[in-house]
């Protein structure tokens, strides 16, 4: 091998080591930028997080950003001891959790007004699982007018409730299983939406709640099935002196009331 052979062969040899050296280094320094990156919230679950927070996004029932929703943490073990933050502009959020202190769980709630009442609405979300602050938790929330809420342990949902009362004085009717209520809305409901009309009836005897109707105003009417009987009805949550009509406009009660929140309450009756 000449001179210039040799040269050539150990200049080969020399680029190829300084080309594995500039990738290892840029390899390096990518991953090491990775860790400081808060990629957009809003990329669902699979999204990345960043270190020591929680961050994720809030959209209403269209899927739009919902703004001043707010989101909470609370530890599984020391209760009460999370932050609470408001979403931004954007519908998305960051809270900072507390350094090694086991599980967490990430809740949400909105403050909404409508038709002059106030309704606190719990949020639905993405992933309902506790995580721990090294984990780079992202959780995503929704405004949901209706859906079963996720702990299964109990009946709880995010539309409202209607409770039934039977008239005292009523002839029979104590099946009330077969008493049918048509809800009709009056106006858009709680997010602006247009609402259906909904016929709905208990599921079975001495079941007196009628569960996970969207919140909005509605004119109610009953009808006893066995007979197609027209009934009157009245709001027995508000009306004391209970007069009874075809017809009855309720709004489910909000933060006004301790007990009944996002609750209306529908007595009927079939005397004249």
């Amino acid at each position: 091998m000449n001179f210039f052979q040799s040269f050539r062969a150990i200049a080969g040899t020399g680029l190829l080591l300084l080309g594995t050296f500039v990738t290892l280094t840029a390899c390096e320094t990518n991953s090491a930028d990775s860790d400081n990156v808060v990629p957009d919230p809003g990329n669902g679950s699979g999204a990345a997080g960043k270190a020591g927070y929680l961050i994720g996004k809030v959209t209403d029932p269209q899927g739009r950003p919902l703004s001043r929703a707010t989101v909470f943490t609370d530890n599984t073990v020391f209760k009460g001891r999370g932050d609470e933050v408001n979403t931004a502009s954007d519908g998305t959020y960051s809270v900072q959790l507390v350094k090694d202190l086991g599980q967490w769980i990430a809740k949400g709630y909105i403050l909404k007004q409508y038709n002059d009442r106030v309704y606190k609405i719990n949020l639905d979300p993405e992933n309902p699982d506790s995580f721990t602050d090294a984990e780079k938790p992202v959780r995503n929330f929704q405004w949901k007018l209706t859906g079963h809420i996720p702990d299964l342990s109990l009946d709880l949902y995010y539309g409202g409730t209607m409770e039934m009362s039977r008239d005292l004085n009523a002839n029979d009717l104590r099946d009330n299983e077969n008493i049918e209520f048509t809800f009709t809305p009056v106006g858009p409901l709680i997010d602006g939406s247009t609402g259906k009309t909904l016929t709905l009836r208990a599921k079975k005897r001495y079941d007196t709640f009628l569960k996970d109707i969207p919140i909005g105003r509605y004119k109610v009417t009953a009808v006893y099935k066995p007979t197609g009987e027209a009934l009157r009805v009245c709001d027995y949550y508000n009306d004391f002196d209970y007069n009874y009509a075809p017809a009855v406009t309720v709004d489910f009660t909000g933060r006004e009331s301790a007990t009944r929140t996002n609750m209306m309450g529908i007595s009927y009756t079939n005397r004249k």
